[in-house]
């Protein structure tokens, strides 16, 4: 495993695209999990300076334990897409370069290639858990009114929804990539399936009240597993845990297109 993982980080740590897609998804962590604060604090100074000074939105506690664990991972989860693209052009560029072939031919087995993949979906993921979970730590330490071993750690699972989440989107990715194997046109798929093929469907089923749409939907349903928390601020009621049935969707999901990705690479001619 560490060998496949160590050979594919080879691969695409000098990709320029790459490493532009993982920056931006850093900075875009790194605002999520400090920069929420200040920008209440910004807007509390614009509603004074209006004359309502009775609106305050740094009450919201969003960096609250053990609240900060689903408000962070809720947010996060919609940053996907920079690691999906980082993805696909690993895997297109595979195709376009022919270093596919090259690899089998110095005695990489198909198998062993899509696990290479594989391999770095799930680093991707699990170094995106352990990186929000330490700036979670860091920020609800700042901010949280109070702070116990079991505030801070009783809703920690979310991170392992979180995790399950990505590595479950970034194997639809890898399918996409693997699939169409022309990184412009996969990446145009990707966006056109999550924004207006999935949300029409949605919207749709929404409409005529056939709920079970959103089940064959598969970024709806790994999306699913966490839900906003953010209208509990208004005192409405949401769900702060996870179900079976949503957890059974996300491990569904994933394995299919584990499944699919590794059919199509070892059928396919090189």
């Amino acid at each position: 495993m560490m060998r496949l993982l160590k050979i594919e980080l080879k691969k695409v740590m000098p990709n320029r695209a790459f490493r532009v897609l993982a920056i931006m998804y850093i900075v875009a962590m790194v605002i999520v999990s400090m920069g929420v604060m200040p920008f209440f604090q910004f807007l509390k100074a614009k509603f004074t300076e209006f004359g309502a000074d009775g609106v305050d939105p740094t009450i919201i506690p969003f960096y609250e334990f053990p609240d900060i664990w689903q408000n962070l991972t809720s947010v996060m989860i919609y940053f996907k897409l920079l690691l999906g693209f980082s993805l696909i052009f690993s895997i297109t560029n595979e195709y376009s370069y022919r270093t596919i072939r090259q690899n089998v031919i110095d005695g990489l087995t198909k198998n062993e290639f899509i696990w290479s993949k594989i391999i770095m979906a799930g680093f991707l993921s699990a170094a995106s858990t352990i990186a929000l979970f330490f700036l979670g730590l860091i920020t609800g330490f700042i901010y949280s009114s109070e702070i116990s071993f079991s505030l801070v750690f009783s809703d920690v699972y979310f991170l392992v929804g979180f995790a399950l989440q990505l590595f479950a989107f970034l194997l639809f990715t890898l399918f996409v990539g693997s699939l169409i194997r022309k990184s412009i046109i996969a990446m145009g798929v990707l966006i056109f399936w999550v924004m207006a093929v999935e949300n029409g469907f949605w919207i749709w089923s929404r409409a005529k009240h056939h709920e079970w749409v959103e089940y064959l939907l598969p970024v709806k349903s790994i999306n699913s597993l966490i839900h906003t928390p953010f209208p509990k601020y208004a005192f409405q009621e949401v769900q702060d845990y996870f179900t079976w049935h949503e957890f059974g969707l996300v491990v569904f999901w994933g394995a299919l297109f584990y499944w699919a990705t590794t059919r199509l690479v070892l059928k396919r001619d090189l």
